[in-house]
């Protein structure tokens, strides 16, 4: 199949996935316009109880429950909370059984009564429909709204009339036939969208695995092995492999929506399933979509990590040993930062489930920081290697592989995390160092290492000469093809730096990669005792002179 065939089906999916979007957003705005009436007012996040003159939460010690008709909040019952909960649940459930049956009867409109009056017995005011009794406004149901309970009745009786006048108009035939025809509509939507998201998504997945086949086919076993062209072209595969796995998430998450929201929408078009929308709103559901939402914000945020993660990697690309290193750092901070964000994510997730459940926050996060303060006290070590890990890496004070000297121990580095550092000395040992004890190191391999050799020759050698043969063997030593992969820079025959009785000492400075000062220093002493031994030039050695005084010269002649 030709490219461009393929780009034209690619397009001709993503202008079907556009075109679902942008129907089911005309259908929402369509639905919300048409009528006088909100068709969306079936739930409670949808729509507040606009009688509700004061939040019930905040009224002390009062039982609360909502009556609902189709979905639709109505108004709200109150009860001391002393009382059994059941009972306030069974007079709301007896009340919407009776709305129920009368929307559900075939009433006229015109002929509804819905009438508020005092009963003599009880002296509280009472609400009837047809001369059917319903129910008592009781003083603490009309406490809840701030009113007096005659106004709250009868504010009642009209919001009940007029929600079974629209509870018979949505039971009438050409009312349901004509929200079919938009469920119709809205299903149809759905299919052209969950199909295009499919096919989307399957090529995002071949794309990826291709990527991922591409990036194991050409993966040397060892960095150093490879060009900086090649390692630069497998972090872009790497780049873009992670890029298709961001978007066949985002797909998977625009599939989830597209299928959830357009289902709820059509919920919500019929009285008869209308209440299903609050249960799909209730304790259990919305812990199951917290904890799904926080699952989906962890993996999302890793994906996006790691994108960034990658462009700082391609940022500044030269060599291979400063790529290591960059890798180093950046994959370790990438790491705290993915499990950072997983912990203020999974956080700020059952700080959500318990409010759903209904805990009261205020105390539960008091609490939480007086014990977060204690745990703080008790592992202040704990914390300052942490901190200090992440300083060292961060600053890339060193890394695993470098030699470094801290205090009086000194090794090669082979594994550091956050809180300890390991190093192995020349014998051997495994010296384990916290983070927190870290204070001053001496990083003996970062970027370029140094060799400082110094040669003391005798008093009586000809300098020039000297320094000639140490010239000469440096630039020797430059010009091998095996010793100048290690040396970076011409060695540098500084001249004399110390002239005393034992000799003359001269110094040489020859700079190399990371770790290959030992190496070359020990190839440079083995070269220049041959070459000192070929040109006659003596090791310096202490000068010593012997001084007799004159009387005793003379008892020796005599002696004799």
């Amino acid at each position: 199949m030709s490219n461009h065939s393929i780009q034209s089906k690619f397009h001709f999916w993503k202008k079907c996935l556009h075109a679902s979007v942008l129907c089911i957003l005309a259908i929402a705005l369509s639905l919300i316009f048409s009528t006088g009436q909100s068709v969306w007012g079936q739930s409670e996040f949808l729509k507040l109880n606009w009688l509700t003159g004061q939040s019930a939460a905040n009224v002390p010690k009062i039982d609360h429950a909502v009556v609902k008709l189709d979905g639709y909040q109505l108004f709200v019952l109150a009860a001391p909370t002393f009382n059994q909960r059941f009972p306030l649940e069974q007079r709301v459930q007896g009340i919407e059984d009776e709305l129920h049956r009368i929307a559900n009867s075939n009433f006229e409109p015109d002929t509804l009564q819905v009438v508020s009056s005092i009963d003599p017995k009880s002296d509280q005011p009472v609400i009837a429909i047809n001369d059917r009794y319903l129910m008592t406004v009781t003083t603490i149901d009309a406490q809840l709204q701030g009113r007096d309970p005659i106004g709250w009745a009868n504010q009642i009786a009209q919001v009940l009339r007029d929600a079974l006048v629209r509870a018979r108009q949505e039971r009438q035939p050409q009312f349901l036939i004509n929200r079919g025809l938009i469920a119709s509509g809205i299903i149809l939507t759905m299919l052209l969208g969950m199909r295009a998201i499919v096919h989307w998504q399957g090529r995002l997945k071949l794309k990826q695995e291709t990527i991922e086949a591409q990036i194991q086919h050409t993966a040397p076993p060892y960095l150093d092995a490879v060009a900086v062209t090649d390692l630069e072209q497998q972090l872009n595969q790497k780049q873009r492999a992670n890029l298709s796995d961001l978007q066949r998430r985002a797909l998977q998450l625009s599939y989830l929506a597209l299928v959830g929201g357009g289902s709820f929408i059509i919920l919500g078009l019929f009285p008869y399933s209308r209440w299903i929308q609050s249960f799909l709103l209730s304790t259990p559901l919305q812990i199951a979509a917290i904890a799904f939402g926080i699952y989906l914000l962890i993996r999302i945020s890793n994906l996006l990590i790691d994108r960034f993660s990658g462009f700082l990697k391609a940022k500044d690309f030269a060599m291979l040993k400063p790529y290591q290193r960059l890798d180093l750092r950046v994959s370790t901070v990438s790491q705290v930062l993915k499990n950072i964000t997983a912990i203020v994510l999974v956080g700020l997730g059952a700080l959500a489930i318990l409010s759903a459940i209904g805990f009261d926050l205020i105390p539960l996060l008091a609490g939480a920081g007086i014990v977060g303060i204690a745990i703080s006290f008790a592992a202040q070590g704990l914390i300052k290697d942490v901190i200090n890990g992440f300083l060292i890496i961060l600053e890339d004070q060193y890394a695993v592989g470098d030699v470094i000297a801290v205090g009086e121990l000194g090794g090669l580095v082979e594994n550091m995390n956050l809180r300890i550092t390991q190093i192995r000395n020349n014998e051997g040992q495994l010296i384990t160092i916290p983070n927190s004890s870290i204070a001053i190191v001496q990083n003996l391999s970062k970027d370029w290492a140094r060799v400082d050799l110094t040669i003391r020759v005798a008093y009586d050698t000809n300098p020039n000469l000297a320094l000639d043969v140490l010239r000469k063997l440096a630039q020797e030593i430059y010009q091998e093809h095996i010793w100048r992969a290690k040396i970076i820079e011409p060695p540098e025959v500084l001249g004399i730096d110390d002239l005393q009785h034992s000799g003359m000492l001269i110094r040489i400075w020859i700079k190399t990669q990371p770790l290959q000062q030992w190496s070359v220093a020990r190839e440079f002493r083995l070269r220049l005792k041959l070459i000192m031994e070929q040109e006659g030039i003596e090791i310096g050695i202490p000068q010593q002179f012997l001084v007799a005084e004159e009387p005793l010269l003379k008892d020796q002649t005599e002696l004799r």
